[in-house]
């Protein structure tokens, strides 16, 4: 059993973990009533633009550390999850925003929460 850094690169579960949950605890604490005050007072929408970020230089260092095997698989992992992420993002950002509204009546567009957590730049500061 290869290991990179006492990390198991084979066990998928883990990695999945450890590269995406920042973004799904962003999402939860949009979503649930009451963890989503959060929000309310400015706090998420500060760190929410770096979820994406996050995970792409996560991405970054697994494709540039260790051994030649353990990169080609770290290639396939974010291949097929990456894009896995931006397709779950978005009917997450639809119960997101709902959950927002129907807390405190904030009245963000889902496209645009989709658009913070999947950029890896915020363009929409400089619209």
């Amino acid at each position: 059993m290869k290991k990179r850094d006492n990390r198991d690169y084979n066990n998928i579960w883990i990695e999945l973990i450890l590269a995406y949950l920042f973004p799904a605890l962003m999402f939860t604490l949009a979503i649930v009533p009451g963890l989503n005050s959060t929000y309310s007072v400015g706090v998420g929408w500060l760190v929410i633009p770096l979820c994406c970020p996050y995970v792409l230089i996560r991405a970054l260092v697994a494709l540039t550390m260790g051994s030649e095997e353990s990169r080609r698989w770290y290639k396939w992992f974010f291949k097929v999850t990456i894009p896995s992420y931006i397709v779950i993002a978005l009917p997450l950002s639809w119960v997101a925003t709902e959950s927002l509204h129907f807390t405190f009546g904030e009245t963000i567009s889902s496209w645009k929460f989709f658009a913070i957590m999947v950029s890896p730049f915020p363009w929409w500061y400089f619209v």
